[in-house]
């Protein structure tokens, strides 16, 4: 046998010999428990929804309260609903919105319809659960414009409106 194979077999029964002592080694460990609790989660609600007819911007209803009849260029039309908010947990923050509100018909190109909200008399865009309890009003308005983009052809025009929801959606900051 060759020089260089004795001493690879030699080198490697060495290493059996040593690594089988590989399992006998000791270290030291120790451990702790970390008590386990009970963790609730908050709750994000908007509740007791009471809802206006829509008023035009004089302040009065169209006539009997009836959408279908009378306004003309320059009008708003609003329409305003309360909730009551349930914004528990904390550091819970929330987005207002409204989604829905399609508009379809003849008129539906000549009008624009934006929602507002506010909390207490202050314009938000957003709540956190320092408003729990506290009443949301949100308002949609249809503006009917004055002037650009509305003529003669608009007379007799119908706009659909679809429902709205007014939505809050949690987010993380």
């Amino acid at each position: 046998m060759k020089k260089s194979t004795k001493g690879a077999l030699a080198a490697a029964a060495a290493g059996t010999l040593l690594l089988g002592g590989a399992g006998s080694l000791a270290f030291w460990n120790a451990t702790a428990t970390v008590d386990g609790s009970s963790v609730n989660s908050g709750s994000l609600s908007l509740t007791g929804a009471d809802c206006s007819n829509w008023v035009l911007d004089s302040g009065e209803e169209p006539q009997g309260g009836d959408l279908a009849v009378g306004i003309v260029p320059g009008d708003q039309l609003t329409k305003t609903c309360t909730y009551t908010i349930t914004a528990t947990g904390d550091h819970l923050h929330a987005t207002l919105g409204a989604s829905g509100g399609g508009k379809s018909g003849d008129l539906a190109a000549a009008v624009t319809v934006t929602p507002s909200f506010d909390v207490n008399g202050s314009s938000v865009t957003e709540i956190t659960d320092d408003n729990d309890g506290d009443t949301l009003t949100a308002k949609i308005v249809l503006d009917f414009p004055y002037g650009t983009g509305v003529d003669n052809d608009t007379q007799g025009d119908t706009v659909n409106l679809s429902d709205y929801v007014v939505t809050a959606t949690q987010v993380h900051n």
